[in-house]
């Protein structure tokens, strides 16, 4: 049975054309935060409450201060604030899918605006405000990151290239060892710290290899199948993906669906994020109702038609 979800295989294709064109290429969007904090120098950035650990992770180590911000069901800070000089807003392109409302916030804040683009890799900058993404919630690589600073801007190039990642789990994964590889998997992540370094030379070779257009227009697919079928079951408002590339389908049910009987049917559906759950800030209560409840469900170029029709009728059957 094939397994849907989980961290990526090794990446394989023949196309020779790399997606994005800023020379900003980092280890990760961890390092790509970091060389932009080093950057702007902030007083204070604003950051979505519903975020991981690891997005913050620049900020302690370059002394950053950040305040936490709540947001809404339709995952939109609840309120905006009127930067003075030296703050900054940063917002999380939550799951591919507010690329519309992301262009707003730039209008308003322009490059007083940090776009975390992990979740939307396919989001290229604007000119007008920063941006960074990360490849490997979309790739099987071990590392990699891309940041495009507003317009006028240069940041220094790094010289030196990343050299501690492995590349076991995403061969393993490519033959079928999942489980076996996941060990490996987490291994990697721990690698993928903050540290100022450009993106292995593995990696752009891999990424210049992908058939960007078939991903995109496969991840597509699979979110408007999804939408379709379990959209009635969605306690979240999802904006229609016209023109993006989604991440994953957030999946809010009203029902409890286990993900532990899902993993039996070889179906891995991560948390985002858990360490939400343990903060101790009040007034986030549906944050941590998402971290606790959403299933981000896996809609990648790696899955068909007839995957997705599966994942269905499993998330459905557990309404029963």
């Amino acid at each position: 049975m094939k397994d849907i979800g989980g961290y990526f295989e090794l990446e394989t294709g023949k196309v020779g054309f790399e997606y994005h064109p800023t020379p900003y290429r980092l280890k990760s969007g961890r390092s790509a935060l970091h060389l932009i904090l080093n950057s702007i120098k902030p007083n204070l950035v604003y950051v979505p409450y519903y975020t991981c650990d690891s997005l913050l992770e620049p900020f302690n180590v370059c002394g950053c201060n950040y305040r936490f911000y709540n947001f809404n069901e339709q995952l939109e800070p609840a309120s905006l604030p009127e930067l003075v000089d030296g703050e900054y807003f940063l917002y999380i392109n939550y799951f591919g899918l507010k690329d519309a409302f992301t262009e707003a916030l730039s209008k308003k804040y322009k490059d007083k605006l940090i776009v975390d683009a992990t979740q939307a890799f396919f989001m290229k900058g604007n000119r007008v405000s920063w941006l960074f993404n990360s490849c490997r919630k979309f790739f099987g690589v071990p590392d990699g990151a891309y940041v495009y600073p507003p317009s006028g801007l240069t940041l220094p190039l790094q010289q030196q290239r990343n050299e501690q990642y492995i590349t076991s789990h995403l061969t393993k994964r490519l033959s079928g060892q999942t489980k076996e590889g996941y060990t490996d998997f987490q291994t990697n992540e721990e690698m993928m710290n903050c540290d100022i370094i450009g993106m292995s030379e593995f990696t752009k070779q891999i990424l210049s290899e992908v058939d960007n257009s078939f991903v995109m227009s496969r991840r597509l697919a699979n979110y408007n199948l999804l939408n379709n079928k379990l959209q009635h079951l969605n306690k979240l408002d999802l904006p229609e993906p016209a023109g993006m590339t989604p991440m994953m389908y957030p999946f809010l049910p009203d029902y409890k669906i286990s993900k532990e009987t899902l993993a039996l049917n070889h179906i891995f559906i991560p948390t985002f994020w858990q360490e939400v759950l343990s903060r101790t800030q009040t007034g986030y209560d549906f944050e941590k109702s998402l971290a606790a409840n959403l299933l981000p469900l896996p809609i990648d170029h790696r899955y068909t038609t007839e995957d997705m029709e599966l994942l269905v009728s499993l998330v459905t059957k557990m309404q029963e």
